[in-house]
C-alpha cells in the first residue's frame, strides 16, 4: 500500500514541479531547485497523497541542529509506514557528488537505524543541470542503467548522452546490499516560448524497499 502511494506521489510530483517551475521560471532556470525546496515540496506532496487515501500522516526534517535553517532530508510517517526522503542537488555529476549520495545513505542509516522498520521505504531524490562534462552526460545512464528512448530529442537540444561504466544500483548493492525497486527521471521545466521540455534540467528518483 505505502509503495503504491509513494510511486503515485512521484508521478504526481511532476505536475507539482511543472506549476512551480512556471511560477518561479527565472530562478529555477538559472539555478535549479534548492535541496531544501525540493525535499520539502516532495514531503508535502506525499503527505497530501496519503491524506487523499484516508491515511493519517505527518512529516518532519531529519537535519542535525547545525542545519535546521534549510533541511533537505525528511521523514514522512503514516499509519501504513514511513518513507525516508534523502534529497540532494547535484551541482556536478562527478564521483564526489555521487559518493556524497552514498555517504548520505550511510549517515542516515547510522543515525536513524534504530527507527527504521522492515517495511519502511527510502526515496532518493536528486536534481541536476546537465553540463558539457562527460560525467554529467553519463548521469542518466548511471542512475537508470539505460539511455532514454528519446535520445534524438536530447541531441536536438545539444545534449549528447553517454553510457556510464558504473551505476547507482551497483553502488547500492556493493555498499549497502540494497536494490532499487522503482527508478524514474523527469524533466519538469518547459520552455516558455514553445513549451518544449528543457532536457538539460533533470530530476531523478529511486525507491528502495528496506526489507
Amino acid at each position: 500500500m505505502l509503495l503504491d502511494v509513494l510511486i503515485q506521489s512521484v508521478n504526481e510530483f511532476q505536475a507539482d514541479c511543472m506549476k512551480l517551475c512556471e511560477k518561479h521560471y527565472p530562478t529555477i532556470h538559472n539555478q535549479g531547485m534548492s535541496e531544501h525546496h525540493l525535499g520539502l515540496a516532495f514531503a508535502r506532496r506525499l503527505a497530501r497523497t496519503l491524506n487523499e487515501f484516508g491515511h493519517t500522516c505527518d512529516y518532519s526534517s531529519l537535519e542535525s541542529t547545525k542545519q535546521t535553517d534549510f533541511p533537505h532530508h525528511y521523514r514522512v510517517s503514516s499509519d501504513v509506514g514511513t518513507v525516508w526522503v534523502l534529497t540532494s542537488h547535484m551541482i556536478s555529476a562527478g564521483k564526489t557528488c555521487r559518493h556524497k549520495l552514498m555517504k548520505d545513505i550511510g549517515q542516515w542509516k547510522s543515525e536513524y537505524g534504530y527507527a527504521i522498520q522492515p517495511n519502511d521505504l527510502l526515496l532518493l531524490l536528486t536534481d541536476h543541470w546537465i553540463s558539457r562534462s562527460k560525467q554529467s552526460r553519463e548521469l542518466l545512464h548511471w542512475w537508470t542503467g539505460q539511455l532514454p528512448d528519446e535520445i534524438d530529442e536530447y541531441s536536438a537540444q545539444g545534449i549528447n548522452l553517454y553510457e556510464s561504466e558504473s551505476q547507482l544500483s551497483q553502488l547500492l548493492e556493493e555498499q549497502y546490499s540494497l536494490s532499487p525497486y522503482f527508478i524514474k527521471f523527469s524533466h519538469p521545466l518547459k520552455r516558455s516560448t514553445n513549451q518544449q521540455l528543457v532536457r538539460k534540467y533533470i530530476q531523478l528518483y529511486a525507491v528502495i524497499q528496506w526489507n
